[in-house]
This record gives C-alpha cells, structure tokens and sequence, in this order.
C-alpha cells in the first residue's frame, strides 16, 4: 500500500514536498523597534494628532468605521437619505438594497451619508440597482 505522502506527491508535485512554514510567503510588517504608540500609524488604529487635527479643520469627523475599527476622517453629506434614482442627484452614491440587483427591475435608493460607505449595497444608476457589493 502506498503512503499518503508518496499520494500526494504523485497528485500535487514537489508542491507536497515544500510545506508551508510560518516564514513562507507574505509576511506582516514588523511593528517599529522602541514599540512606541504614534511611531508609525501603519501599526495603530488611531489616527495619528496632526491627521486628527487636519480632518476637523476640513470640516470632517474622526470615526472608527469598517471591521478593523480604524479611526477614520468622515465628512457627511448634505443630502443624505435623499431619495434618489441614480447616483448623479447625490454627492456620493444612490444606494439601496444588495439584494435588489436586477436588469428588469426599476429601483430607487436614497444617497449615503457620508464618505465613508461601509456594508452591503447595491449602486442605483438609471433606476436600476447595478453593482451590488458589501465593504467591510
């Protein structure tokens, strides 16, 4: 009878033979030596004092948004939750239903609220729901 490994590598090639180490492939970056919070914001879900300040001055908000919870500069639009049949009488997206998608049927939407769209939609242009997606 023949072993699994002489199985596999008759299936799979040398690709059997090579494992997968934790050392293979892509790596995470190494958090800066020191460990000091603010070092570098690549490592940090905060936003970094001069970037907070920055989005304040431009009128945005700091939020913690999407899975990771990263802070993140939010500007609101003005007409938020405005009913809408495509994404150009809003000053993001016409969004409405994931589920809606479909070449037949007519659909409207009301327009996000902010720059910073996040969960499962579908973009409504020409009213018709086109382009589902989900952002996590």
């Amino acid at each position: 009878m023949r072993s699994l490994r002489t199985v596999l590598v008759a299936a799979f090639g040398a690709l059997a033979l090579v494992g997968c180490a934790p050392q293979d492939g892509p790596q995470p970056p190494t958090p800066p030596a020191g460990g000091e919070k603010g070092q570098d914001q690549s490592y940090s879900r905060d936003m970094a004092p001069a970037d907070r300040a920055a989005c304040e001055a431009e009128g945005g908000t700091v939020q913690r948004r999407g899975r990771l919870g990263m802070e993140q500069c939010v500007h609101a639009y003005a007409d938020a939750g405005k009913q809408c049949t495509d994404s150009a009488q809003c000053q993001g997206k016409c969004v409405g239903s994931a589920g809606a998608v479909s070449p037949d049927k007519a659909a409207s939407g009301t327009c996000q609220a902010d720059d910073r769209l996040y969960g499962c939609y579908a973009e409504v242009r020409n009213g018709k729901a086109v382009a589902a997606i989900c952002v996590d």
